[in-house]
């Protein structure tokens, strides 16, 4: 255990990208493993761990950038009687904002630094202060985000036929065009899921877990995936 704490504030995250971001905290021991934790975000609350170090901050800022890069958050690290602590915001499109931080995790600056943004313009001093991600921030929602519900995928690499299940008209079985042929060596690895990612990608859906084989076989495979919203489908779909 370290000497200091990281503590993570999820601002704004797409339900869709909520799966894969909870398992990024889950990862990093930020939340506990359950159903709620799995599934569901609580914006503007504080994510907590002392089993973090310094070094661990980047990594982890790169797997929420990497898995969401629609989301905004925060990261501290607190300080401590020999450390200034550091913040980490990051909102999209304005990118990351670092800085050295005091006890509260209020930014510090060096009588230099404060020297150089007083030539500095308005624009810029803010920008260099943070405030436009403060100002951001303060305008995003709090309380739980849950994630979309889920449908059942199979694919059958062999054939290349992808099904979305009850995602078609009347919960009928969705059959993505065009079929998705791929290799599965003898040892049961998948060759490459590229084709059938981007077919369910051009039909309006993005997966939301990893392919699985779901027989002994490895004959058929399958995931879970979102609709995405306010999309159509680009590719021709047709009810099995």
């Amino acid at each position: 255990m370290s000497d200091t704490r990281i503590t993570l504030i999820v601002h704004s995250c797409p339900p869709y990208r909520v799966r894969a971001v909870a398992a990024v905290l889950r990862a990093r021991g930020l939340t506990d493993d359950d159903p709620d934790s799995r599934q569901t975000l609580h914006l503007g609350e504080a994510y907590m761990s002392s089993d973090l170090v310094g070094r661990d901050v980047a990594v982890l800022i790169d797997d929420l950038t990497q898995v969401a890069p629609e989301a905004a958050f925060t990261v501290y690290e607190d300080a401590t009687d020999e450390w200034l602590g550091t913040v980490d915001r990051v909102v999209p499109p304005l990118g990351r904002f670092t800085a050295a931080t005091d006890h509260d995790g209020n930014a510090v600056f060096t009588v230099d630094e404060i020297l150089e943004l007083d030539q500095l313009s308005s624009g810029e001093r803010q920008a260099r202060l943070g405030i436009p991600w403060a100002n951001a921030i303060a305008t995003m929602r709090e309380g739980a985000m849950a994630e979309p519900t889920p449908h059942e995928t199979e694919w059958t690499p062999v054939d290349g036929r992808v099904v979305v299940l009850a995602a078609g008209q009347d919960g009928a079985d969705l059959l993505i065009d065009p079929s998705c042929p791929a290799t599965v060596d003898d040892h049961g690895n998948l060759e490459t899921a590229t084709a059938a990612d981007a077919a369910l990608g051009d039909a309006g859906f993005l997966r939301a877990n990893p392919w699985e084989p779901l027989n002994l076989t490895c004959r058929k495979w399958g995931t879970a995936v979102y609709r995405m919203p306010d999309s159509a489908a680009a590719g021709s779909e047709r009810n099995t």
